[in-house]
């Protein structure tokens, strides 16, 4: 059984911490590249009111007044994305000098190639990245044959993110559900 992450959110003390942990987590760029990002805490209380009135929105219009995970995760993305807590972002190297050819032993061109795509695609759309990861990936939590979804997707996402700053819950929230019943 999974634990209700979306309702446990509701607290902002702990909306604030899982979040920001989550934003804080760089490992996924491996030992390849170091990154340090700061986030606003501020921006994070902020968020979870989005977050809150992004529910009770759903709630208000729905006969159950529960909304489901897609509503729930449509709600977290639409906050943290208009939101965007992450401030600033640092990598060391700079991805600009970053240099695929001079990795270490054991790592193949193609994994620091990744990796630098990776670096490149968070060192601009951080916000979007991270808000579209966290949210989709506790909307799957909840699914029995959760849908992967590829790279490309994913930078799509963010340039679609990124390039409109007001879109609605119920948009974000059909993306989940359509993405979940493929």
């Amino acid at each position: 059984m999974v634990a209700n992450i979306l309702r446990e959110l509701e607290d902002e003390s702990h909306f604030v911490a899982f979040v920001g942990d989550h934003f804080r987590n760089t490992q996924q760029f491996g030992d390849l590249l170091s990154c340090e990002v700061t986030v606003d805490d501020e921006r994070l209380k902020w968020a979870h009111k989005e977050y809150q009135q992004g529910v009770r929105e759903f709630s208000i219009r729905l006969a159950s007044g529960d909304p489901d995970h897609y509503k729930r995760s449509g709600a977290l993305l639409r906050a943290l994305y208009r939101i965007k807590p992450i401030v600033a972002v640092e990598f060391d190297p700079l991805i600009e000098e970053f240099d695929t050819l001079s990795t270490p032993i054991g790592t193949s061109h193609s994994d620091s190639q990744y990796a630098l795509s990776l670096g490149r695609t968070f060192s601009t759309y951080h916000n979007e990245l991270l808000a579209f990861a966290i949210a989709y990936n506790i909307c799957r939590m909840y699914e029995a044959n959760p849908v992967d979804v590829t790279d490309a997707y994913i930078h799509t996402m963010c340039v679609y993110l990124s390039s409109s700053d007001n879109l609605s819950a119920d948009s974000l929230y059909m993306i989940f559900k359509s993405l979940m019943a493929s």
